[in-house]
């Protein structure tokens, strides 16, 4: 986990940061230089990766429960804003669809409520497993994955960096869990902020998603952000800061 405190500041604002699939709380190493004066920003690890021990259970309710726990454990002071990424943004609404955090705003951001059909193929059997090793777990693999998504991104960035010293064990974990993801009218009773960001360049299952919950959500922000694919922290970051941070 990565803590960056505020003390003493009455205008301050708390960001909690939530890293997506196959990601630790790295994926916002991008915004530290752009984070405002008067902001505490938290960035656990979820269960599994970077620092934080895997979840008793590989279900969505076990790993949204203990990643509140590692949340709650620091002085979380009010106004909070989630920052979802990717998976991260599902794991963000479950916590206050289920009352574990009280927040004041969301920033969804690439969010995967729709498992992509192109990942099923790694939970076919064995053989999918295989699929997985070959794929995400080799350096070939993790070269050849970049070159086929290049139409997905705007830029030389490598998407599947974070794959080289993920625990590949979690991260497949995860995977096989996100077929379970619930249905996006799950939240529609969330009444808070809502932005909804996404890259132009994404993927489609991406893009179905941030659809979906922009329907349940008449009041939410769509907002696409040009010459940005998935990772558009990464991409895009002095605007995708501007948008967090506003």
């Amino acid at each position: 986990m990565s803590i960056d405190p505020i003390e003493n500041d009455a205008k301050h604002v708390t960001y909690i940061g939530l890293h997506g699939w196959g990601a630790d709380h790295r994926t916002f190493d991008p915004l530290k230089p752009l984070v405002p004066e008067n902001a505490s920003v938290i960035l656990p690890d979820l269960p599994g990766y970077g620092q934080s021990e895997p979840p008793k259970e590989w279900t969505i309710e076990c790993v949204t429960e203990e990643t509140a726990d590692i949340i709650n454990i620091t002085d979380v002071r009010r106004p909070i804003v989630i920052v979802g990424n990717c998976l991260g943004a599902v794991l963000g609404l479950e916590m206050l669809v289920r009352k574990m955090l009280t927040a004041d705003r969301i920033v969804i951001i690439d969010p995967v409520i729709f498992f992509p059909m192109y990942l099923r193929v790694f939970l076919l059997g064995k053989l999918g497993k295989g699929a997985y090793r070959g794929t995400l777990d080799t350096k070939v693999g993790r070269f050849l994955s970049n070159l086929m998504v290049s139409r997905n991104k705007s830029s030389d960035i490598d998407y599947t960096e974070s794959f080289q010293d993920v625990n590949h064990d979690s991260a497949y974990r995860y995977l096989q869990m996100m077929t379970e993801i619930p249905d996006p009218s799950r939240y529609a009773n969330i009444n808070i902020d809502v932005d909804i960001v996404f890259g132009k360049k994404t993927f489609g299952a991406v893009r179905k998603s941030s659809k979906a919950l922009k329907t349940i959500w008449k009041h939410a922000n769509e907002i696409e952000i040009p010459e940005a694919g998935h990772l558009p922290i990464h991409e895009q970051t002095e605007l995708m800061a501007r948008l967090i941070f506003k």
